[in-house]
C-alpha cells in the first residue's frame, strides 16, 4: 500500500499533464484516502485547468470526514477556482460537512464565513438551516445579508421569527430589502403585522425598499396591507403598474372577498382612468369584474365603450365575470356594432356567462 501511495504521489507531480490527471482519477476510483491531502496540495499549485478539474472530480467520488478536513483550508486560497472548488466539494459531502461549516461560521475572516454560508446553501438540506441562522448575528453586514437571502431561497419558514427581528432592528436599506424579499417567501403572521406597522404608507419606504416591498405584498400580503396598497397606487401607480397588479392579485387570492373595500375601489377607478398602459388597464378591468360592488357595473360599462381595443376587451370580459344581467342591453348593442373579431368573441362569451 505504501508503494502504491508513493507511486500515485509521484504521478500527481509528473511533468506530463495527462499523467497527473490519470493519477487523480485513479485515486478517486480506487478510493485511496491516504492520497487525499496530496491531491488537495496539488490542486493549489496545479497550473493545468484540465488536471484541476480531474482532481476535483475525483474528490467528489470520495465521501467522508477525511475529504472534508482536507478541503476546508481551500476556502482561504487566493485562487478563485480553488475557493469555489472547496465550496462545491464541501456542499457535495452533505451532512458530513455540517460540523466543519458550523465552525467556519465563527472564523475571524469574514470572507471565510461568507464562503461557509455558500456551501451551507448548496447543501439544500433542512439541517443546514439552523446553522445558517447563526449567521444572522454576524458582525459583518454582508454576511448577514447573505444569510437572509439564503434562508429565503431555501424557503426556511422556521427562520421567519429570526428574520422578523432583523427587519425590526436594522436600518441598513440593503439588509431591509433582503429581509422583505425573504419574508415574501417564508413570512408568518408576525411578518405581516410587522410590515404593516413599519410601512403605514408607501412613502414610508425608501425608493430602494419599494420594489422589495411590492414583492412582499404580492407573495405574502393580506388585508392588513390594503392601506399600503392604496398608497402605492396613489404614489407610484403609473410607474409600478405591474407590481400593483401582482400585489392586488396576490392579496385577494389569499384573502378572497365578495366586494372590494370602498376606498380601494375608488382608488382603482381613478387608477384605471390614469395614463396607464392599455394592457394594464385590461388586467385591472378583468380583476374588478370578479367582485360584486354595485359601482362596478357603471365602471365596466363606461370602459366597454372605450376606443382602445384592449380597454374595451377588458371591460367586456369583466362584465361577463361580474354576472349582472343588467349589462345585457349594453352587450347586445356592442355585439351589433363589433367589427373586431376578438372583441366580438369576448362579447359572445360574456353574453353566454350572463345566460344569453
Amino acid at each position: 500500500m505504501v508503494a502504491q501511495l508513493q507511486e500515485l504521489i509521484r504521478r500527481l507531480r509528473d511533468p506530463d499533464e495527462d499523467e497527473r490527471a490519470f493519477a487523480a482519477e485513479d485515486i478517486g476510483y480506487d478510493l485511496v484516502y491516504e492520497a487525499v491531502p496530496f491531491m488537495v496540495e496539488r490542486l493549489e499549485v496545479e497550473p493545468s485547468r484540465f488536471v484541476r478539474e480531474a482532481i476535483v472530480g475525483s474528490l467528489r467520488l470520495m465521501p467522508g470526514p477525511a475529504v472534508v478536513n482536507a478541503v476546508v483550508p481551500l476556502l482561504r486560497s487566493q485562487d478563485a477556482f480553488v475557493r469555489n472548488a472547496g465550496i462545491d466539494l464541501l456542499a457535495h459531502q452533505g451532512p458530513d460537512s455540517l460540523p466543519a461549516l458550523a465552525v467556519m461560521l465563527h472564523d475571524a475572516d469574514k470572507d471565510v464565513r461568507k464562503m461557509a454560508l455558500d456551501a451551507l446553501f448548496l447543501l439544500e438540506m433542512e439541517g443546514a438551516v439552523p446553522v445558517i441562522m447563526e449567521a444572522l448575528e454576524d458582525p459583518d453586514l454582508n454576511v448577514v445579508i447573505t444569510a437572509v437571502e439564503y434562508l429565503g431561497r431555501l424557503e426556511a419558514t422556521a427562520a421567519a421569527p429570526a428574520v422578523n427581528r432583523v427587519l425590526a432592528t436594522h436600518t441598513n436599506l440593503l439588509l431591509r430589502c433582503a429581509c422583505l424579499e425573504a419574508l415574501a417567501v417564508i413570512g408568518d403572521m408576525e411578518s405581516k403585522e410587522l410590515v404593516a406597522s413599519l410601512y403605514p404608507s408607501f412613502t414610508a419606504a425608501s425608493p430602494l425598499e419599494q420594489y422589495s416591498l411590492t414583492k412582499f405584498l404580492a407573495r405574502c400580503g393580506n388585508c392588513l396591507h390594503l392601506p399600503l396598497l392604496i398608497s402605492l397606487i396613489e404614489e407610484r401607480g403609473t410607474a409600478m403598474a405591474k407590481e400593483v397588479i401582482n400585489a392586488l392579485q396576490g392579496i385577494f387570492r389569499r384573502s378572497p372577498a365578495e366586494v372590494l373595500p370602498p376606498d380601494l375601489l375608488a382608488a382603482l377607478s381613478a387608477y384605471i382612468d390614469s395614463p396607464l398602459n392599455d394592457i394594464n388597464k385590461y388586467e385591472l378591468l378583468v380583476f374588478v369584474g370578479e367582485f360584486r360592488n354595485p359601482e362596478i357595473l357603471d365602471l365596466l360599462s363606461t370602459h366597454a365603450r372605450s376606443r382602445s381595443r384592449l380597454v374595451a376587451l377588458g371591460a367586456v370580459e369583466g362584465l361577463g365575470l361580474y354576472g349582472n344581467r343588467a349589462a345585457l342591453p349594453l352587450l347586445r348593442e356592442l355585439q351589433a356594432e363589433a367589427v373586431d373579431e376578438d372583441l366580438a368573441d369576448a362579447i359572445a362569451r360574456s353574453l353566454e356567462q350572463l345566460g344569453e
